[in-house]
């Protein structure tokens, strides 16, 4: 699996970036907001007595558990709403997942297995510059990866394998902005290749300020997954879920293997938070983090990306090796993409960096950063 892990995600590089405040993998932000509603939860303040957290967890017998996540999918479908435009109902078969990495490989999976029944080479398409998950989930099920350069994306229906996986984020992963092909990538691919799946990963919903819409209801949408590790800096909590149009039984036994206290805490942040207000609310964070990282790496054009735990800036010969390690993407939409948690948390309050905050502010003052 460590074949196919970044550059940067080696253990002196890491630290080499961390120095700057910055990270190439993308790491969760936990924010205060998200600790006051997990506090609130576990001790039974207003969210946890609405939830009737400990009541959820006796009897399990009289299966009353079974349903506890649907309140969370509705929960979902509204607090998405403003962003998410797709008709609800077609998508009847909900499951809750640990993040959204465990419905990535499980829909893999059975994707890898339909392919061995019915005959046909199983590819996984992606552009190139995606999550790295798509791809080490791909080897791990010994599937075909094919990657594609952005640019071309009109040329993709073309080019693509009979009955391949096209996975894809949106925001997006390579960049941490909202692509403005995505509509008409996704209706292209629905027209010219109905035989191809296109399955989006809505993971940086809820991590953008600005006003926007993923339109997803085509009929080769067929499943989409969702995570609220980013939005809500729930990595640890492992909560998200998987929207699917046909039952998906790799997924159907997650109705009982569930976490009830990440499902109650998730859907107590949706309802305290709308779809981009901790993004607004922390966008002078997230610029500021921005300017701090950039004098320090030596990236002069590093601005906020549009996920609000994101910086980006346009490749350049002048790039040091460490900056050239953070380089995604292809032709002429490569970028500089990093990761800007590690000093959004010191700024925010150096108690959710305890470890590297110090380090970071005397950095600061000696540069005059701070």
């Amino acid at each position: 699996m460590t074949d196919h892990l970044p550059s940067y995600s080696q253990g002196d590089v890491k630290q080499a970036l961390l120095a700057a405040g910055a990270s190439g993998t993308i790491y969760s932000l936990v924010m205060p907001e998200s600790e006051a509603v997990l506090a609130e939860v576990m001790d039974g303040g207003a969210a946890g007595r609405d939830a009737g957290l400990l009541e959820h967890y006796r009897e399990a017998w009289t299966q009353k558990q079974d349903a506890l996540h649907e309140g969370y999918f509705e929960c979902w479908i509204a607090w998405s709403a403003p962003v998410v435009k797709f008709d609800a109902a077609a998508f009847p078969h909900r499951y809750p997942t640990a993040g959204a990495s465990e419905g990535i490989f499980k829909l893999m999976a059975e994707y890898a297995a339909r392919a061995r029944s019915e005959g046909f080479g199983p590819t996984i398409h992606i552009f190139d510059g995606e999550y790295e998950g798509f791809p080490a989930y791909a080897a791990s099920l010994g599937l075909l990866l094919v990657r594609h350069s952005r640019v071309d994306w009109p040329e993709v229906a073309s080019r693509a394998d009979r009955h391949a996986q096209f996975w894809i984020s949106q925001p997006s992963a390579i960049d941490g902005s909202v692509w403005p092909h995505f509509d008409a990538f996704a209706r292209k691919l629905a027209e010219d290749r109905p035989d191809i799946a296109l399955v989006p990963d809505l993971t940086y919903v809820g991590n953008v300020a600005r006003a926007f819409e993923v339109a997803i209801d085509l009929p080769n949408v067929t499943n989409f997954v969702f995570s609220h590790s980013k939005p809500f800096g729930g990595y640890y909590h492992r909560v998200g879920g998987v929207f699917s149009r046909k039952e998906s039984p790799s997924l159907f036994g997650n109705k009982w293997f569930k976490n009830l206290l990440s499902l109650a805490w998730g859907s107590a942040m949706m309802d305290r938070f709308g779809v981009h207000e901790l993004p607004r609310r922390y966008a002078g964070v997230q610029a500021e983090a921005t300017r701090r990282i950039g004098h320090l790496l030596g990236v002069r054009n590093l601005a906020p990306a549009d996920v609000n735990l994101l910086a980006t800036a346009p490749v350049s010969d002048a790039d040091s090796t460490l900056v050239r390690m953070l380089h995604r993407g292809s032709g002429d939409e490569a970028v500089v993409r990093l990761c800007a948690t590690p000093a959004m948390a010191a700024l925010i309050d150096p108690k959710l960096a305890a470890s590297t905050a110090p380090q970071l502010l005397e950095r600061w003052r000696a540069e005059g950063l701070a």
